[in-house]
């Protein structure tokens, strides 16, 4: 994971003026997420529906509203063409830099526009008076295309396309990788040794959910991670898409759980959208690891596809080793950050140079105890 800053001078003023075409004035505004009109929102809409690259429940508008709903500070850079607009990116501000929408809870982000529209990101920011875009997961961009004012890495992503026929999907799947293919046998043994084994797709009880996350919580207490829930805005978050009932209203909250001998053993909290399932907070009880009950879920989950038009499930980016397990598709997400100032793109890409070699340390997991018993807020500045 190589991350590189192209030099450029400490601060640049030669930024590309507007993107144009013949007889077209192009022009960019920050507006408040409550003054987008409706009319904007379905040009957003209709371009994300449009072009595959916005599949991810995440450029919806109806993500960003919720966001806006719990936390208030939602803005979007619409860009104007003979004042009609033709792309979107919702964002948060501090100071002069800012930051997808959801912060870290978003697993995909991007301009929302035609691909074949060449908006510079540079060009956009200073119109929004801004200096810094930071991004973690950026999507359907070549990072070799990136503009030479930003810092960047690649970052796997994983995901299940499972097209249209599941059984055959899940067979193949269970022959790649052990993890799957050995789930019936643990699964049964659950039933002998605990109860009936029961799926519950879209399970409606928010006191399960609650369940499921703190389950997710002290899993991230015992793995020494930031907590995603720290901050009283992301479980509000959860909790507001999870309310969304409406099946015919996307994205909305769903709640998938795997219940033996009448108890709940694991849960997994997404976004469905269409034929999308994005695989967001899966957790367990670890009362019953030895079953591995997560996985017997996603199983079950894979054999409802069907039943459930499902055609993808999108695990997001990071190595985590269940992604690696259960997937068979993988991309390239970017992460970094794109600003005219050499020094602070520099000082971004030490950080990050820092945190890989970390990682790479073989007493990684004792310094990350030790690290996170010291600075037990570490890495809360994401959520912000």
């Amino acid at each position: 994971m190589s991350l590189s800053a192209t030099k450029t001078p400490v601060f640049d003023h030669s930024w590309p003026a507007a993107p144009s075409e013949s007889g077209k004035a192009t022009t960019a505004a920050l507006k408040p997420f409550d003054l987008v009109g409706s009319d904007e929102k379905r040009v957003w809409e209709s371009l994300r529906a449009r072009y595959d690259r916005f599949r991810s429940p995440f450029f919806s508008v109806a993500f960003s509203e919720a966001v806006h709903a719990v936390r208030q500070d939602v803005e979007v850079a619409v860009v104007y063409q003979n004042e009609r607009p033709i792309a979107f990116l919702p964002l948060h501000r501090q100071g002069q830099s800012c930051f997808p929408v959801g912060r870290f809870f978003n697993d995909a982000h991007n301009i929302v526009c035609d691909p074949g529209l060449n908006i510079p990101w540079h060009w956009l920011l200073r119109q929004i008076g801004c200096n810094a875009y930071h991004f973690h997961a950026l999507v359907g961009q070549p990072l070799d295309e990136m503009p030479p004012h930003c810092c960047h890495r690649k970052v796997r992503s994983f995901r299940c396309e499972i097209g249209d026929n599941p059984v055959q999907y899940l067979r193949d799947l269970g022959r790649a990788h052990k993890t799957i293919g050995r789930q019936g046998q643990k699964t049964r043994k659950m039933a002998r040794e605990v109860g009936t084994v029961q799926f519950e797709f879209d399970c409606r009880d928010v006191e399960r959910l609650r369940q499921a996350i703190r389950w997710k919580r002290n899993q991230y207490q015992r793995t020494h991670i930031l907590d995603l829930f720290s901050t009283p805005w992301t479980m509000e978050l959860v909790e507001r898409l999870f309310g969304n009932i409406d099946r015919d209203q996307t994205p909305r909250g769903i709640l998938s759980t795997l219940n033996a001998g009448g108890r709940t053993v694991a849960a997994h909290f997404g976004m469905l959208d269409g034929d999308l399932l994005h695989y967001w907070f899966p957790a367990y009880d670890p009362a019953f690891a030895r079953y591995s009950p997560g996985t017997g879920l996603f199983v079950s989950i894979l054999e409802a596809a069907e039943a459930q038009g499902l055609r993808c499930i999108d695990m997001g980016y990071g190595e985590q080793p269940y992604k690696r397990k259960q997937t068979d598709e993988t991309d390239e997400v970017g992460q970094g950050c794109i600003s005219p100032s050499f020094t602070y793109r520099l000082l971004r890409c030490g950080q990050a140079h820092l945190i890989d070699g970390v990682k790479t340390l073989p007493l990684k997991s004792s310094l990350k105890r030790v690290g996170r018993s010291i600075w037990p807020n570490a890495g809360r500045s994401k959520l912000t």
